[in-house]
């Protein structure tokens, strides 16, 4: 299993990815994950995608959830559960990453999105209490992930 965190750790919520990255490597909750953090590179994510490997990405995603609330869905559904994607910034995010990667023939079939409603994205700013209480939760669906086909 590949894990892949995005966002930027310098900007509150949005630093999900990589705090989850932190602790399934400290607590080795997904022995043999491959843990890869893309930051705000959506393009780069094409780069780190294997078809046939199964792959998990964490993400603070605005989805009209309580902050805190976690989600998880599968990449076709992106357009219709995330309100806004941070990764968008420069007009690549990730449904356009997706779609490249398809046409590209890289896009796995066993892909994962777990969104986490921020509560603030602001710089300078660790997460906030009720985002990293939701980290166990991002755990529990990565190790329910694990061999499944998807």
């Amino acid at each position: 299993m590949k894990i892949i965190a995005a966002g930027n750790s310098f900007y509150g919520d949005d630093g999900i990815g990589a705090a989850v990255l932190e602790a399934v490597e400290r607590e080795d909750t997904v022995p043999g994950a491959e843990l890869v953090d893309i930051a705000t590179d959506a393009l780069s994510l094409i780069d780190h995608l294997e078809p046939g490997k199964q792959h998990v990405i964490v993400d603070a995603a605005q989805m009209g959830l309580a902050p805190g609330e976690v989600a998880a869905f599968r990449a076709d559904e992106v357009k219709l559960r995330i309100r806004q994607d941070n990764l968008s910034v420069h007009g690549f995010g990730l449904p356009e990453a997706f779609a490249m990667a398809g046409k590209l023939g890289l896009m796995p079939d066993h892909m994962l999105i777990v969104g986490v409603e921020p509560e603030r994205i602001e710089i300078n700013q660790g997460l906030s209490d009720v985002v990293a209480a939701a980290v166990p939760r991002v755990l529990e669906i990565l190790q329910a992930e694990v061999g499944t086909d998807g």
